[in-house]
This record gives C-alpha cells, sequence and structure tokens, in this order.
C-alpha cells in the first residue's frame, strides 16, 4: 500500500467487497457466506477462466459493494434456509431456528413476509442487547 502512495501517476485501489458470515454458536454448522462486489464479472475472473459459480460464496453485485435487501433475502431462501433445514435434518434436531440480526437497512423488520413458505421455522430477532435479554427470557 505504501508503494502505491510513491508510486508517480498511480491511484491507489478503492476496490471494496461486503462478505456476510454465518455460523451457529457451536461452530459446526458453517453457513456459505453472503459476498457483493461492485463488478458483476471481474477482469480477473475472466483472465483466469474462474467461475462464480463454483466459489464458496453467494455472490451478488451492485456498484457500492452493499449487501441489499433483495440480495438478503435471496440468501436466507437460496442458502441459508436450506443449509440449516438440511443440518437440522441430518442431526434429529427440532426444526427451530433463530437469526439474530442487526438493524443493518438489508434486514428488513418484517423478513418473515419473504421467507418461503418451507422455511417458516425460522425465527428471527433484530439485535439490542435489550431484545435479546428479553428473548431469553421468554425461552
Amino acid at each position: 500500500m505504501a508503494e502505491e502512495k510513491i508510486m508517480p501517476g498511480h491511484k491507489p485501489m478503492k476496490d471494496r467487497l461486503t462478505l456476510a458470515l454465518c455460523a451457529n454458536a457451536s461452530g459446526d454448522c458453517k453457513i456459505k457466506p453472503l459476498l457483493v462486489y461492485h463488478s458483476e464479472n471481474p477482469r480477473a475472473f475472466k483472465s483466469h477462466k474462474i467461475l462464480k459459480e463454483k466459489l464458496q460464496v453467494m455472490w451478488r453485485a451492485n456498484p457500492k459493494a452493499w449487501v441489499t435487501r433483495k440480495f438478503f433475502v435471496q440468501w436466507v431462501n437460496l442458502v441459508f434456509g436450506p443449509s440449516v433445514k438440511k443440518y437440522l435434518q441430518e442431526n434429529n434436531l427440532p426444526m427451530q431456528v433463530l437469526l439474530i440480526l442487526d438493524n443493518a437497512p438489508a434486514h428488513p423488520p418484517n423478513l418473515e413476509d419473504d421467507i418461503l413458505e418451507e422455511f417458516k421455522f425460522i425465527n428471527k430477532i433484530r439485535t439490542s442487547k435489550n431484545k435479546l435479554k428479553n428473548y431469553k427470557n421468554r425461552h
């Protein structure tokens, strides 16, 4: 990075991406991450013949590399829901999930409306210390 600043006529890279990670508390169920980049098809992928479909992330793109509501809902229905359902079934666990979210704009307050019917076992809570405490006391 220091070399970039020294080289005349060269601008430092302003590349950005967002990577959303998810796992259960014990760490034995890691969900495929959501990666948002500013380019749908980066040049490096073309030159090295990298297929996005083969990456271990759900790839999405928008100019600011932000997770949008649309991307988040797609990730819940295409990645999170199926992965968690499979994990619960394989481990003979009850169909109960608590998805803990912060209050980022991409996390819709009415996510229940957008979740596919087969994943209605997913409950969500938007975090704040008080909400977590109240949820814990009720369950």
